[in-house]
């Protein structure tokens, strides 16, 4: 078999994974308002190490302390550090959004990064992970949360599951993220990408799997897909309300508090 067609044929095996998926956790649609650039950035960054709902707690204790980007910007980084103090990893991650504003700024002249928008992806990218602190993952959800852009994000959980499935033999996200560029079928990178993380949440965990209840156990190649199949209940358990993405959640403008602007 040509490359060409082994290609063909690992691209027609994500799709039917994909429709798999679509099939039991819906299709999920882009939010019609897209949360700026640099907000994308910043939250995503803020989710790193933690879960989402402790993230977002600490985006929305950083946007309730600072009304804009210069604020921040202006303030000690320890300030900064403690509204974000929820999320984890507050110095680091204090520090670098510190770094992260002012070479906009030097670079730019403002705190904005909407001329991202006239740039390609792959320029886009290199732009981005030229940050300290930001890998593929973090610059790839500003492609797909701000400019909508059809790139794939991988977290940790679709870093596991495209290994447990075969679809790639990484060791990293990062390499998950360049091995599965020419693997995913146009126009799926925002649905795959959304519906692998609360499958990876709900069902594919990394500790003790429901294998049982996997609609994609024929296509898995976990070794201990059978002994977990036997311990588990084959019944879907529900998205649960809590189970949201950062990214998702600044975009739907779904708190009462102010929102920033990239400005």
């Amino acid at each position: 078999m040509s490359k060409s067609e082994i290609q063909a044929k690992s691209l027609r095996r994500v799709s039917g994974i994909a429709d798999v998926l679509e099939g039991q956790l819906g299709r999920p649609r882009p939010p019609r308002k897209k949360s700026p650039p640099l907000d994308s950035l910043i939250a995503t960054l803020l989710s790193q190490n933690t879960n989402d709902r402790n993230s977002y707690r600490a985006w929305l204790n950083l946007k309730e302390q600072f009304p804009s980007w210069e604020r921040v910007h202006e303030s000690r980084w320890q300030t900064v550090a403690k509204a974000i103090e929820v999320g984890g990893l507050k110095n680091q991650k204090a520090q670098r959004i510190k770094l992260i504003l002012r070479t906009i700024l030097q670079e730019r002249g403002s705190f904005a990064l909407d001329f991202l928008r006239a740039m390609s992806d792959e320029q886009a990218m290199e732009y981005l992970l030229a940050m300290k602190g930001v890998g593929s993952k973090t610059a790839a959800c500003v492609l797909v949360f701000s400019l909508g852009r059809d790139v794939f994000p991988v977290d940790t959980h679709i870093h596991r599951i495209c290994n447990r499935l075969a679809l790639v033999k990484t060791k990293s996200a990062d390499e998950t993220f360049e091995a599965m560029k020419p693997l995913l079928p146009s126009g799926r990178g925002y649905s795959f990408h959304v519906n692998l993380i609360h499958f990876g949440r709900q069902t594919c965990r990394s500790m003790n799997p429901l294998c049982g209840q996997c609609v994609l156990f024929d296509d898995c190649s976990y070794p201990l897909r059978h002994r977990n199949q036997a311990k588990t209940p084959a019944i879907m358990r529900r998205k649960r309300e809590t189970d949201f993405l950062i990214t998702e959640k600044i975009a739907t403008g779904n708190s009462k508090r102010r929102n920033h602007s990239d400005r």
